[in-house]
């Protein structure tokens, strides 16, 4: 999943429980191996890798690394003021940020997993591994199903929950 709809569906958690903070942080962060485990679509990075033969420790100062960085940071920023966006009220604005970075946290654990092999990365890496489907969409079905998806799921919370 794009960090995105990590994101949002983070900020849809968060919203259910805003006076738990702690609740909304595990949730959220849950909530990231769930998702993965559905199939979609991810964008390709050209020199950032989470796989397990991949290397970061030689990660060059080139376009493909500003190019990855980029397209990263515009995903993980729009899924935060998508969230902020639908769900913040002055009062939530903290507790629905968190819930949308915990969503996404996972992913950036496994590249920080990369460049330090340790525990308790190695653990968590090899779950989310085994969590993450095997199964690859192709670009317009994966994410209009991740729209779809994020859509509901904050449907359902802010006219349900």
């Amino acid at each position: 999943m794009i960090l995105s709809t990590h994101a949002v569906v983070g900020g849809a958690i968060a919203c259910l429980f805003p006076s738990h903070p702690i609740l909304v942080a595990v949730a959220a962060f849950a909530s990231h191996f769930a998702m993965d485990a559905i199939p979609h679509w991810d964008y390709p990075l050209r020199a950032i890798t989470s796989k397990s033969r991949g290397n970061n420790h030689r990660l060059l100062a080139d376009q493909n690394i500003f190019r990855d960085l980029a397209l990263i940071g515009c995903d993980a920023c729009a899924g935060l003021l998508i969230a902020i966006w639908l769900f913040a009220t002055p009062a939530t604005i903290g507790v629905i940020v968190l819930g949308a970075l915990a969503g996404m946290l996972p992913d950036p654990l496994q590249v920080v997993h990369r460049l330090i092999p340790k525990q308790p990365l190695t653990t968590l890496q090899r779950f989310h591994r085994w969590a993450h489907t095997k199964r690859r969409l192709s670009w317009p079905l994966g994410i209009s199903s991740q729209a779809l998806f994020a859509a509901s799921v904050s449907w359902v919370v802010l006219t349900v929950g």
